[in-house]
């Protein structure tokens, strides 16, 4: 009779995602993730194949979380374009305040895999869709509302607003001052409320 697997999957998936974000993907060895994990190589390659179908998972987990918090944010009570400038606000004062140094795990794959690895950047293309579709639900929200014209085009919009999160995940490194994160949310907002050309 097989043996079940006697470890917690989304505990192995946290560990190594905690070592994949300190080190990078290429600066990870499988030994790292057996010391973080708690698992030996040959558990960790039958739950995950290897190291990269670890990592697929991790970010899989990772950009998940994300596009349940805009989700979220939707189900919340409230006018959408607050609920942006909220989310934009949080990222902005995250990156002044050092909370964000090892910036965003997406973009850090991206920035490092997307170019060297045609399945890693498969997957982080599939997610920035997912996560584009769902911005734009609240930037539909916020035309409904009257808070941004109904003549801007809601996934250019959307790509819009998570090319600027994007952006100042990737300034944390440099920590950058809060007044030039404070310029970035009001131009997005700006951008936003204003009338297509």
């Amino acid at each position: 009779m097989p043996r079940h697997a006697e470890y917690d999957r989304d505990q192995v998936v946290a560990a190594a995602t905690a070592v994949f974000w300190e080190r990078g993907y290429s600066q990870t060895s499988v030994g790292d993730l057996v010391t973080a994990t708690g698992l030996q190589p040959g558990s960790l390659y039958a739950a995950f194949g290897n190291k990269k179908g670890l990592f697929l998972e991790v970010i899989d987990q990772y950009n998940q979380t994300f596009i349940s918090k805009i989700h979220a944010l939707r189900r919340q009570h409230g006018a959408a374009l607050p609920k942006i400038r909220g989310l934009l606000q949080q990222i902005a004062d995250e990156v002044a305040q050092g909370e964000a140094d090892r910036g965003c795990l997406t973009v850090n794959a991206l920035l490092e895999m997307s170019q060297h690895d045609a399945d890693i950047a498969d997957r982080l293309h599939t997610y920035n869709a997912r996560l584009r579709k769902a911005f734009a639900w609240l930037v539909k929200d916020a035309q409904a509302e009257g808070d941004v014209p109904s003549g801007q085009n809601p996934n250019e919009q959307a790509a819009f607003v998570i090319n600027n999160i994007w952006g100042m995940r990737v300034m944390c490194k440099s920590r950058p001052d809060q007044p030039s994160l404070e310029a970035i949310v009001t131009g997005v907002l700006v951008a936003l409320q204003s009338e297509p050309a």
